[in-house]
């Protein structure tokens, strides 16, 4: 084939939205089957080709030599850039049977887009190796995750559907399974290393943090074999009116159910006057917490602590105090809709992860109710001003000495 544009094959290819490239071709192919010859050389040249689907990643500036020669094809030139991550296949195909190639190819990448929707970026950095014959290849290397990033804000209260009922969750699938059942993937080999070259960003309104992967796939492509762990590092959970930080968390995948790591963190709020203490254990499917307080509260009484920022007798003795809560988690919703960006993360220092506000309080020396309003300034310092309803304020500076 003379130099052609290579426009044609979107007629073959209905997912190709668009292609812009030439290709030349002149190969000759002789001998038998069991015995082929080739010769000759096929050149292609890609400016850009995209997909219909607009998750899946531009390749631009593809170039590829190829040289066919007895019975080897060689990848003299082949490479890209995959959304702006450039790419190259170096090696050769070898055919001792023309039904049956021996692959010895070399893949190296540089910060490649490889998976994108609206809640995930994934770019990694890639040296891998395939070899071996096509029906039971080994595949070899070290793939690193760099840029990469997952976010995910979740509504609290769905203030988008006034007047209707919450949407009800998904009911849930059936378990992932991680396999490769057709050829010829299915007797593939893996010795792949997964590691973070930088932190994964974890960013949301509810969740911030960093993930450190470590992790190596072996098996076959029928059954690949997924260990290692994941160690998150700085990493808060924003509660509704308080916020966890992670001092401790990995997760550690298993071969036998790698869908389903084991969960080991260790996490600290501070809640008014109270540190409280946190252990995450067990799997992903079946998790299981282990609270405690200082000063020591009940297992109840804290739950309830880090749900509502106040007590369950609170709660449960005046229905002032539980209206509060609810018109301040409204308004945190309304705040984080119309002034945060979508990609802000969570952060404990913002004004209203540091603002409590309550009402149908008792004022001690009074006997009246009162608004109650407290502003954490730092870990020490904290501004509490009451209003009664008889118009009277009272403002106090707290400093909290806390005792480990």
């Amino acid at each position: 084939m003379p130099r052609s544009s290579v426009n044609f094959v979107r007629e073959f290819v209905p997912a190709m939205r668009q292609l812009d490239g030439t290709s030349a071709i002149d190969v000759n192919l002789g001998g038998t089957i069991e015995k082929p010859v080739f010769s000759g050389a096929a050149d292609v040249n890609m400016n850009i080709a995209r997909f219909e689907n607009p998750t899946l990643p531009a390749l631009t500036n593809f170039r590829a030599q190829l040289n066919f020669r007895d019975n080897v094809l060689s990848f003299d030139r082949f490479g890209g850039d995959l959304a702006g991550g450039p790419f190259t296949v170096r090696g050769r195909l070898s055919f001792p049977k023309l039904t049956e190639p021996n692959l010895d190819l070399q893949l190296n990448a540089n910060s490649v887009l490889v998976a994108r929707n609206d809640n995930l970026t994934a770019r990694v950095d890639a040296d891998v190796k395939v070899e071996g014959p096509l029906k039971s290849a080994t595949v070899s290397g070290r793939v690193r995750t760099t840029n990469s990033r997952f976010f995910k804000n979740i509504e609290i209260i769905p203030i988008a559907l006034p007047g209707r009922p919450a949407p009800q969750p998904e009911p849930p699938s059936g378990g992932p399974t991680l396999s490769f059942p057709d050829p010829p993937l299915r007797d593939w080999k893996f010795d792949l290393a997964i590691e973070s070259k930088e932190p994964f960003l974890i960013r949301g309104n509810l969740a911030g943090g960093n993930a450190i992967i470590d992790m190596k796939v072996g098996g076959t492509g029928l059954h690949p074999q997924l260990q290692g762990q994941v160690r998150l590092e700085k990493f808060e959970a924003t509660l509704p009116f308080s916020t966890l930080t992670i001092n401790l968390g990995f997760l550690y995948f298993d071969p036998d159910d790698p869908f389903n790591p084991r969960i080991e963190m260790q996490g600290t709020s501070l809640i008014r006057d109270y540190t409280i203490h946190v252990y995450l254990y067990g799997t992903a499917n079946a998790p299981q917490a282990v609270f405690s307080s200082e000063p020591p509260l009940p297992q109840e009484e804290i739950i309830s602590l880090l749900a509502t920022g106040t007590t369950r007798e609170e709660l449960t003795g005046d229905n002032n105090v539980l209206a509060s809560r609810a018109a301040l988690l409204l308004f945190k919703e309304l705040y984080r809709k119309v002034f945060k960006k979508d990609n802000e993360p969570a952060r404990d220092d913002s004004f209203f992860n540091r603002l409590n506000v309550e009402f149908g309080n008792v004022d001690p020396r009074t006997g009246e109710q009162q608004a109650t309003a407290t502003y954490k300034v730092d870990e020490h310092f904290v501004l509490v001003g009451d209003l009664g309803v008889q118009g009277g304020f009272r403002g106090l500076v707290k400093y909290l000495i806390r005792f480990r």
